[in-house]
């Protein structure tokens, strides 16, 4: 990415990334070799990024694997086998040693990382399999401080397991629904499970690691992506809004057709209250969201393939989340 420029000029607080031109180009292009299932959307849980930036970790292949791609070499190094069916999603852990898969055989893999700094390279290995979705894993979050992996389905349920051992925890149940599937999931340091569902409509819910339901709120726009910080929730909206156009006919009368604009915005909440705190538009659909460990920066990848950086106020106190500037 090039061209690193305010987004508003008469903001200090406001970046985007602008994609290289030069990638117009099919040659100039970094590719991974392993094709995607096409019964399966895109999207940024099916991959992951080693914290020394040099290896991504893939699902979603047609041939159930997970895959390591090694950016330094350009080319897929590894690829393992361990699913029966179509790896759906997948998160590191902090450590950067974990990595947790969930997969349509309803089943997640909790895997062991070895990497190897002398010749970049780097080694997948399963250790425990763990069970008890009914349907097609969706979501999954790790906490190696908390000892704990969750799991999202579409049978609409969540499970905890010990990260070390693999052992059941419990199971929360948002709905009574089997219709109201998990579609994303977040934990965080401090002992909060953030769970959304969908289907009419969207909904969050908020519960401690004992499984204890502090607030739900329901949202009648798309949540397309979400974070989960100390004290506060992050949300990425596509909003679609009708717009209605007239044209004149050459007689004299006039017609309107309606078409729908996308709205975007990042909305930042209240963990406990679920009240709106502040709310960024943007002029492009989003695809997803990063907040860098300090909390100092809010990543914002939109449609259009720039990446937008939000920085935090100067005046902002250790580990919490300031308000956002443009």
């Amino acid at each position: 990415m090039v061209c690193w420029h305010p987004y508003d000029r008469s903001s200090n607080n406001f970046f985007t990334f602008e994609r290289d031109p030069t990638l117009l180009s099919e040659r100039n292009r970094l590719n991974t070799t392993a094709p995607f299932s096409p019964s399966i959307d895109i999207n940024s849980r099916l991959f992951a990024v080693s914290h020394d930036a040099k290896f991504i970790y893939s699902g979603a292949h047609w041939d159930w694997s997970l895959r390591t791609y090694s950016i330094t070499k350009a080319k897929t190094i590894n690829s393992v086998v361990h699913h029966t069916d179509i790896i759906t999603c997948l998160t590191l852990d902090s450590t950067g040693y974990i990595l947790i898969t969930g997969s349509r055989d309803t089943t997640c893999i909790i895997w062991y990382l070895t990497l190897n700094e002398q010749d970049s390279t780097t080694f997948t290995s399963p250790k425990i399999t763990l069970y008890g979705h009914t349907a097609e894993v969706t979501c999954v979050a790790v906490s190696s401080e908390l000892d704990l992996v969750a799991s999202g389905s579409l049978d609409g349920t969540c499970n905890m397991y010990t990260m070390e051992h693999g052992i059941y925890v419990r199971t929360l149940r948002p709905t009574n629904s089997i219709n109201d599937p998990i579609v994303n999931l977040k934990v965080s340091d401090e002992r909060h499970i953030l769970i959304q569902t969908e289907h009419d409509d969207t909904h969050l819910f908020l519960y401690s690691i004992n499984g204890h339901l502090i607030r739900t709120r329901k949202f009648e726009y798309h949540v397309v992506d979400m974070l989960l910080s100390d004290q506060y929730i992050i949300l990425a909206v596509n909003h679609s809004s009708p717009i209605e156009k007239r044209s004149e006919s050459t007689s004299s009368s006039s017609s309107s057709t309606q078409t729908s604009a996308v709205i975007a915005r990042v909305i930042i909440k209240d963990m406990f209250e679920m009240i709106t705190i502040q709310t960024i538009r943007l002029r492009t659909e989003i695809n997803c969201l990063y907040l860098t460990k300090d909390y100092s920066h809010l990543l914002v990848s939109v449609k259009d393939g720039k990446l937008f950086v939000l920085t935090a106020g100067k005046k902002r106190a250790p580990r919490r989340l300031s308000k956002f500037e443009k």
